[in-house]
C-alpha cells in the first residue's frame, strides 16, 4: 500500500475526487488539491471533519487556494505553490471535469475557450507541462487521467446523441474558441474525453523518449450518479432537471447500469496504490458493467480515433500553440 507519497489531485473536493481523497488520506499520504474558492474550501473541510480530526487534516492535506482551472493564469499558481513548499510529486491525478449537456450556448473561460475543453483538457495539458520537472521519475510514479467511455462512439453511452469526433482537428479552433461553430454541449463533453485519451497516449510516448519511469493511465469510471448535491451533473441539471431525475432513477434502480460515487472513488485510489501499474508506460482502464449493478475495472481498448498516433501528436501541438497564443509558453515535455 502506498504511503507517505506526495499526490496532487484536481477535482479532489467533490464527486469521485472526494472519495478518492478520503482513501488516499487514510493511508497517510500528503495531498495537494487546487480548490476554486473560499466557499468550496470551507464546505470541503466541513465534510472532511466527518472522517478525520483537524490535526490529521492539517498534517496531510494542502489546499492550493483560488485555483479556477478554466483560467490558464491560475495554473501557474499551482507550480509556484509546490516550488515554494519544496514539494516533489509522486502521483498526479487529473480528475477535475465538467459537462453541461442540454445547453444550447457555450460557456467560455477567461481566455475565451469553450469551458468543457478548457477544464477537461487544456488545463490538465498545461498543468502537466509545467509540473513535469517536479514529478519523480520512479517506478511507482504515475499520472492518472479521468476520461470516459463516451469518447468511443461504439460504447453504450458514446453512441447516444451526438458522437465524439475531432475530424482531424480541421476547423477545431473555430469550434472551441471565437465562433464556436456547430456547438453541441454533449459532443463538446465527449470530445474532451477523447482529448483526454489522446493526450495520455502522446504524453506516455514523450515520457518514454525521455526514458522516464512515470506510468500514464487513462481510465473510465463508468456512469457515476452522485446521491447528493448532483455533483458532476450540477450544470446539466439546470437545463433539464426533471429529465435528469428520470434518467438517474432508471439508470440506478431499473437498468442498474450506474456506478456509485464511493465505489468510483475507491477505484481511482486503487489505481494509485496498485503496484501492477508500476513503470508500464501506458494503460487504459474501464469500469465495465459485468452484471446488474455490478462493475469491474478492466484493461480496455480505446476507440479507433483515440488510437491514432498522428492525431494525438497533432492535438498536442494544437494545445501547445493555443496556450502560447495567450502568452503561456512554458513547455517541458
Amino acid at each position: 500500500m502506498i504511503k507517505d507519497k506526495n499526490i496532487l489531485i484536481t477535482g479532489g473536493n467533490s464527486g469521485i475526487g472526494f472519495f478518492t481523497t478520503i482513501n488516499l488520506l487514510k493511508t497517510q499520504n500528503n495531498l495537494y488539491i487546487p480548490i476554486r474558492s473560499i466557499s468550496r474550501k470551507e464546505e470541503f473541510l466541513l465534510k472532511l471533519i466527518k472522517y478525520f480530526d483537524k490535526k490529521y487534516i492539517e498534517k496531510h492535506l494542502n489546499l492550493i487556494d483560488n485555483i479556477d482551472l478554466s483560467d490558464l493564469e491560475n495554473i501557474y499558481k499551482v507550480r509556484d505553490f509546490l516550488i515554494r513548499k519544496n514539494v516533489s510529486l509522486d502521483v498526479v491525478i487529473l480528475n477535475a471535469g465538467l459537462q453541461y449537456t442540454g445547453s444550447f450556448y457555450p460557456k467560455v473561460s477567461k481566455q475565451g475557450i469553450e469551458l468543457t475543453f478548457a477544464v477537461n483538457h487544456l488545463a490538465h495539458f498545461y498543468l502537466v507541462n509545467i509540473l513535469i520537472e517536479l514529478i519523480n521519475s520512479k517506478k511507482e510514479s504515475r499520472i492518472i487521467i479521468t476520461s470516459s467511455d463516451v469518447h468511443d462512439p461504439k460504447s453504450s453511452g458514446g453512441n447516444v446523441g451526438e458522437k465524439a469526433g475531432l475530424n482531424n482537428l480541421i476547423n477545431f479552433k473555430e469550434e472551441i474558441s471565437g465562433k464556436y461553430t456547430n456547438f453541441n454541449s454533449d459532443k463538446a463533453y465527449k470530445n474532451s474525453k477523447l482529448c483526454n485519451v489522446l493526450f495520455a497516449k502522446e504524453l506516455s510516448k514523450r515520457l518514454q523518449i525521455k526514458s522516464s519511469k512515470i506510468t500514464v493511465i487513462s481510465w473510465a469510471p463508468g456512469l457515476v450518479i452522485p446521491n447528493e448535491d448532483l455533483g458532476f451533473f450540477r450544470y446539466s441539471t439546470k437545463f433539464n432537471f426533471f429529465g435528469y431525475i428520470v434518467f438517474s432513477i432508471i439508470a440506478k434502480n431499473i437498468l442498474g447500469i450506474s456506478e456509485n460515487v464511493e465505489n468510483a472513488g475507491k477505484l481511482l485510489s486503487d489505481i494509485v496504490f496498485d503496484n501492477d501499474f508500476n513503470n508500464i508506460k501506458y494503460l487504459h482502464l474501464s469500469n465495465k458493467l459485468v452484471f446488474y449493478k455490478k462493475h469491474k475495472l478492466l484493461k480496455s481498448e480505446v476507440s479507433e480515433e483515440a488510437s491514432k498516433k498522428e492525431l494525438a501528436s497533432r492535438l498536442w501541438s494544437f494545445s501547445e500553440e493555443l496556450c502560447r497564443s495567450f502568452g503561456f509558453v512554458s513547455f517541458n515535455i
